[in-house]
């Protein structure tokens, strides 16, 4: 497995800190404190207004961020083609559209985030194949509906920053490393592609985590360029 730390090495930390302010000396403490000593003001009609075009733009700034997320989910997922050979450009592309932070990645990193050998057999293709092969069992029933609810998140990447994929996501992600952990049989390709599989979770179930930090961020960045 190559750990996502070799990732990070090529992505370059300036761009962060420029979306953010930092390089310009508005941090994010500093932008918090901003905020803080505003709701301490007296409310009069200028800070309503003020209000009122803050939610404007952090209602843009999320509809910026949806058109990038369908972008991208037609980029990567239109057809049913995607590999795990594709999860590096995947996160590249998600960082540099702003919809995973450094923070993000750093946090999926020490979560024991793993990248499988590249494979060209799609992930889609897999789980048909590995569905087909299913009986009618308890365990395996549990096993089709894993399956089904991935299948189901590949399909509505479009919409990953969505609550409920985020919540399908993670319990898919969870299910997979319970199956890696147990006794069922399972040869190296298979591991290597439930493990593609519970990558693309996680991915998917931070993108969702994302969307309320990001909200936090523009109301931060919209006030403190106003005062």
């Amino acid at each position: 497995m190559n750990p996502l730390s070799s990732i990070n090495q090529s992505i370059n930390n300036n761009a962060l800190s420029d979306a953010y302010g930092v390089n310009s000396g508005q941090s994010n403490v500093g932008n918090a404190a901003s905020v803080a000593n505003a709701s301490a003001k007296p409310v009069n009609p200028a800070a309503s207004d003020l209000t009122t075009k803050d939610n404007t733009l952090v209602l843009s700034g999320r509809a910026e961020r949806a058109q990038k997320i369908e972008a991208m989910a037609n980029d990567f997922f239109k057809g049913g083609n995607f590999t795990s050979a594709q999860l590096p450009q995947l996160i590249q592309r998600l960082y540099q559209d702003g919809i995973l932070s450094e923070g993000q990645l750093n946090r999926l990193s020490n979560s024991g985030f793993d990248i499988p050998p590249a494979s060209e057999q799609s992930l889609f293709g897999f789980i048909d194949e590995q569905r087909s092969a299913l009986g009618d069992s308890e365990e395996d029933k549990k096993m089709a509906q894993m399956l089904d609810d991935a299948k189901w998140v590949m399909g509505a990447m479009d919409v990953s920053q969505s609550p409920l994929v985020a919540q399908k996501a993670n319990r898919v992600s969870s299910q997979i490393t319970e199956l890696l952990q147990s006794d069922r049989p399972l040869t190296d390709e298979q591991r290597n592609h439930y493990q593609g599989i519970k990558s693309l979770m996680q991915l998917t179930s931070m993108t969702g985590e994302h969307q309320q930090e990001n909200g936090q961020i523009n109301s931060y960045l919209a006030l403190a360029k106003r005062h």
